[in-house]
């Protein structure tokens, strides 16, 4: 017992306390700008005949995304929607699966970002990544499904998730890429429960 009373009193545990207090108060003040892709605001509804899609993402690039997007490297992201009868069983296929593409390029000469809707081939151009950003997170009346493919008064599970395509960066960059965790970055899923 003397000794634990010696040992806790000693230099070396002083020293060792002070460490371990400076790593806890750093993991709290550690930049809040972690990358990250988050929702904002997630509508589903009927619209001349379809089973379109809003959403609202925010954008956070992780230092090597951003440092790749300055270098004229085009990040894609790809937004999955599955719908699915909340009672369908778990080896059937999903009713609805649908994949959306956007691209974020930066063209350093013209200085200018530019974010692309690969299914539509729409291409917006913007003089900050802040306004790119914006864009890139901001899907409107994206049709998922035709609404007749949907049985009144079933309840259907919707779930969506976006990710950062690493598949379709330069070849080059791609092996990298997967072993390193500043390129995998993808939202939370987000479900709920939709009754036609």
């Amino acid at each position: 017992m003397a000794f634990i009373t010696h040992y806790w009193k000693s230099r070396k545990f002083e020293v060792l306390a002070r460490y371990c207090v400076l790593i806890f108060c750093g993991a709290f003040l550690a930049p809040v700008h972690a990358a990250s892709i988050s929702y904002k605001a997630v509508a589903i509804g009927e619209e001349n005949g379809w089973i379109v899609l809003d959403l609202l993402q925010n954008y956070q690039l992780s230092d090597i995304m951003e440092e790749a997007l300055e270098n004229g490297v085009p990040l894609t992201f790809e937004t999955e929607v599955v719908i699915d009868p909340e009672d369908a069983s778990f080896w059937r296929s999903a009713l609805r699966k649908k994949k959306i593409q956007r691209q974020l390029r930066f063209h350093p000469l013209a200085e200018e970002y530019e974010v692309l809707d690969v299914d539509t081939g729409t291409r917006r151009r913007f003089a900050t990544r802040d306004a790119a950003l914006l864009a890139l997170g901001d899907l409107k009346e994206k049709k998922i499904i035709p609404a007749r493919a949907l049985k009144k008064g079933v309840f259907y599970l919707v779930k969506v998730q976006t990710a950062h395509d690493i598949g379709a960066l330069p070849l080059p960059l791609r092996p990298r890429a997967y072993l390193s965790p500043g390129w995998h970055l993808s939202s939370k899923v987000y479900e709920w429960r939709l009754q036609p």
